[in-house]
């Protein structure tokens, strides 16, 4: 898969680091007037074995979590003021959660791997950034425990068969009077979620973000959903 690219403006930096065993490179992000600093794996592409993904049965899994989702950024801007508490799953390199906390909210960011996590609180010192936490847990699992004014999520809905379990984490996750907002780039067929969602007893809606992803035409869906 090729890596792409949000269409928010970043600025490379002459910073370099080691994090969990990847050479790391910090950017500064534009989301409207504020500029996020984030650290991100530095020449990607090295990363990704073309030859044992097309040749493998069970080929490794290249470092997903590790590219600059469009929908990230979209999902970044996005991000509104106020909330106390917000929960990023499946967050990657933590974009949208680093804007919930910039903007005051306590965040604690879940992903499956252990080394997007490393990059999140590299990120949050870069930041200034003290009251965030990291759990290692897939989302589709009770590991989070909690209510959160705001749940976020960019780009997780990859698999069908995962749809209900998703819904029902933001639901078991969602306070009374918060919402939760997810960015859905729409890479496969996402209907049923949002018949899941509908299912589960909760409002949602949408607003279409026309952006460009490796120069095409892209539009993200940014799914706002509240308990009814």
């Amino acid at each position: 898969m090729d890596a792409v690219h949000s269409t928010a403006s970043a600025r490379v930096t002459t910073e370099r680091a080691v994090i969990a065993g990847f050479p790391a490179t910090l950017s500064r992000i534009d989301v409207g007037a504020e500029a996020i600093a984030l650290w991100e794996v530095a020449d990607l592409e090295r990363h990704v074995d073309r030859t044992a993904l097309l040749a493998g049965d069970d080929p490794p899994e290249p470092p997903y979590w590790a590219h600059r989702w469009t929908g990230a950024a979209v999902l970044a801007e996005a991000v509104p003021r106020g909330a106390r508490s917000a929960v990023e799953l499946g967050c990657g390199l933590g974009l949208p959660g680093l804007v919930a906390a910039r903007r005051g909210a306590r965040v604690t960011f879940v992903d499956r791997v252990v080394a997007p996590l490393a990059f999140v609180r590299a990120s949050a010192a870069a930041n200034r950034l003290v009251d965030v936490q990291c759990v290692v847990a897939d989302i589709t699992t009770p590991a989070v425990a909690g209510r959160f004014d705001l749940v976020l999520a960019a780009e997780v809905l990859y698999d069908r068969t995962a749809f209900d379990a998703v819904v029902h984490t933001i639901a078991r996750l969602l306070a009374p009077g918060g919402r939760a907002l997810v960015a859905d780039a729409r890479r496969i067929d996402t209907l049923g979620f949002y018949s899941a969602l509908d299912t589960a007893g909760l409002a949602w809606r949408a607003v279409e973000h026309p952006v460009r992803e490796e120069g095409l035409p892209l539009t993200v869906r940014v799914a706002e959903i509240a308990w009814r």
